[in-house]
């Protein structure tokens, strides 16, 4: 989910209050769903295992209560929503839903989602117009929407409801047939990126680690941190997380013209979602474009001016949709 930020028109020697950013976590959020495995072929009947990463002003929700469902609704080409507004109802004819299994819950994606959310048109409702295929990320990927619902976690105790998309393997569309056969050839489902540490450093100090939360019970606090110090936070992830991929890329879209196209083989990007209880973050993401080979981001974050404690998350995404993520705690001194 992508939130515009507006045109702003700002008065003279007037200052605007944008709110808290996104990396603030002041009440229960779903920061992430990740699906393993990352990429699934619908016609194969391969199992999903889904799980959320669920923040709060006490930190880490550990076997979140969550309810899971498949979104088996095609979204209308008139809504601008990422999926169909029927999926944020209870009608079982456009949800699906999926059995609790630990860590969330795990069952095979819906064998018909290329044609529900992939190149190949559904078929219409009676009584309603054609519907088209859906087209391609620029990564070539088409996605499962799936359903969160953290029971209890909303304002006054309601249900939260959160989304998440899981990627799924269809076949090339408008390719020639030697086109179509060579990607099938070359193309590797995608896997989740993996997040190998997180370590921040206080000025010309030497780096510490963040050792992961509720791993070491006790000893998984960073700190002392002196109070209002501004820290560089390094997230790196193993040289694996970056794959290669083969996309469909029309003549357009290799800057050329006409109605052909070929296959282009490119690299994912990955960036990190940074967000904490308190302090700040320089900047709300960070991380690495598609032809940058490091394997790793930083970013600056400050200290809160007072003595406590702040938990801090770092997700991981690469431009498939693959997700990992690390939760941590910081003392302030």
């Amino acid at each position: 989910m992508r939130a515009l930020l507006g045109l702003i028109v700002l008065a003279a020697g007037c200052t605007p209050d944008l709110g808290a950013p996104a990396s603030l976590v002041t009440s229960t959020r779903v920061l992430a769903v990740r699906s393993t495995g990352a990429e699934n072929d619908p016609r194969r009947g391969d199992p999903v295992q889904l799980d959320a990463l669920v923040a709060g002003p006490m930190g880490t929700t550990l076997m979140p209560p969550i309810r899971w469902d498949f979104c088996i609704a095609p979204k209308p080409l008139d809504e601008n929503n990422a999926v169909a507004d029927a999926c944020q109802g209870d009608d079982p004819m456009r949800l699906q839903p999926i059995p609790a299994s630990s860590p969330g819950a795990s069952a095979p994606v819906p064998s018909n989602g290329c044609q529900l959310f992939g190149p190949v048109a559904p078929s219409p409702e009676p009584g309603q117009p054609p519907l088209r295929p859906r087209d391609p990320d620029v990564t070539g990927g088409y996605y499962q929407p799936v359903r969160a619902i953290l029971i209890g976690g909303g304002p006054g105790g309601g249900d939260l409801y959160s989304f998440g998309l899981s990627r799924i393997r269809c076949d090339l569309a408008n390719a020639p047939a030697a086109d179509a056969a060579e990607y099938n050839r070359t193309y590797t489902l995608n896997i989740n990126p993996h997040l190998a540490s997180v370590t921040g450093k206080v000025s010309s100090a030497s780096p510490l680690p963040l050792p992961r939360e509720g791993m070491t019970p006790g000893g998984n606090v960073l700190g002392p941190v002196p109070a209002g110090a501004t820290i560089t936070v390094r997230a790196d992830w193993t040289a694996e997380s970056r794959e290669s991929y083969p996309v469909w890329e029309t003549a357009t879209q290799s800057g050329g013209t006409g109605s052909g196209g070929k296959l282009v083989t490119h690299f994912e990007a990955l960036r990190v979602s940074w967000f904490g209880t308190g302090g700040a973050f320089a900047h709300d993401r960070s991380g690495r474009g598609e032809t940058e080979t490091e394997t790793f981001t930083e970013v600056e974050w400050k200290a809160p001016d007072a003595p406590g404690q702040v938990f801090v998350w770092a997700v991981l995404r690469d431009s498939r949709g693959g997700v990992d993520w690390g939760a941590f705690r910081i003392e302030i001194q």
